[in-house]
């Protein structure tokens, strides 16, 4: 009786797994061709075994949908946790981040469509587009993460090392190897970028670092530095326009043609101080970082973009101008 007891539940979850990797709402399977197969496998059984089996799953909660063709029953699995459109935005966010390898790259993207049935994840593979983006080649990245992770959970410190490349490509590490240990908060996702921000004991301040260009951190046993009181991680987001550099912050009033409100709106969102200037020209004031990638951003925009207050981002302004000139 054990014996039937199990070789049911076998059964079952061959059913299960045969219906959920290889049908869907267009690919159905007949009674008697699953009938035939649990016999192949050594799971025997006739179609009305396979329908009480159908029947059990439906009762747990498996969405295994039965149909009528003429005299034959076909069944195909349902619902599933993601629908198509939901994996395909997922493929293309993973094949879009730059900080993931090419290797993990592939890995993720099988390990998405297999969430599909195997026809659709045949689909979903075909039709992504592997460009050739400026991949990150750090295959540690999903262990620095979990390290990561396991810090702001058990509230530790990590210390790791964080390297560049100098101006003959060779990667090398900052400040001479120095070792930061750092307190992580949180990670952001930013301007295709993914960086940890936490408290560095090594300058005393709220830092952000770029994930991709971490070696693997040491969990350690030191307890973190309470995150500083008021600090806003939302506040933190915005005023960073790019999340490397540092300058002062501000309030930085611009005045730009109307064509670049869209640019506006994708670098800061859409709450930022704004009035009309002109019939074709709007004042956006924005609290940013004004480091040198912020000054860049700005540059992009020469002649449809002005800086108009305060005073001192104006002589700032000034100054890169005549030094760009000068060049």
């Amino acid at each position: 009786m054990a014996s039937e007891r199990g070789k049911r539940k076998d059964r079952l979850l061959f059913i299960l797994q045969y219906l959920i990797n290889n049908t869907d709402d267009e690919h159905r399977v007949s009674q008697q061709e699953l009938a035939d197969l649990c016999a192949e496998s050594g799971h025997g059984c006739d179609r009305h075994l396979i329908s009480n089996d159908i029947s059990v799953l439906c009762s747990y909660g498996f969405d295994v949908i039965s149909t009528m063709d003429g005299r034959k029953k076909y069944y195909n699995y349902g619902c599933r946790e993601f629908d198509i459109a939901e994996l395909r935005t997922l493929i293309d966010a993973v094949e879009s981040s730059v900080f993931i390898s090419p290797k993990k790259t592939e890995c993720l993207i099988k390990k998405i469509s297999g969430l599909s049935s195997c026809h659709d994840a045949e689909k979903l593979r075909a039709s992504v587009y592997t460009g050739k983006l400026a991949k990150a080649e750090n295959n540690q990245i999903f262990l620095i993460i979990d390290v990561i992770n396991q810090a702001i959970n058990t509230g530790k410190k990590i210390a790791f090392q964080h390297f560049c490349y100098d101006g003959s490509r060779h990667r090398i590490m900052r400040n001479n190897g120095e070792v930061y240990t750092v307190s992580p908060y949180l990670t952001i996702w930013k301007n295709d970028r993914y960086y940890m921000v936490g408290w560095t004991d090594n300058r005393s301040e709220v830092r952000s670092f770029r994930i991709d260009r971490m070696a693997v951190p040491m969990l350690t046993d030191e307890p973190a530095v309470p995150c500083p009181e008021g600090f806003d991680p939302y506040a933190y987001y915005c005023t960073l326009t790019k999340m490397y550099g540092k300058g002062p912050e501000m309030d930085i009033t611009l005045c730009c043609d109307d064509t670049l409100m869209n640019n506006i709106i994708d670098r800061f969102g859409d709450d930022f101080a704004f009035e009309r200037a002109d019939e074709s020209h709007f004042r956006a004031t924005v609290h940013v970082n004004a480091s040198d990638t912020f000054w860049g951003w700005v540059f992009e925009y020469v002649g449809r973009m002005k800086v108009e207050a305060p005073e001192e981002a104006r002589q700032i302004y000034h100054e890169r101008l005549s030094r760009a000139l000068e060049d």
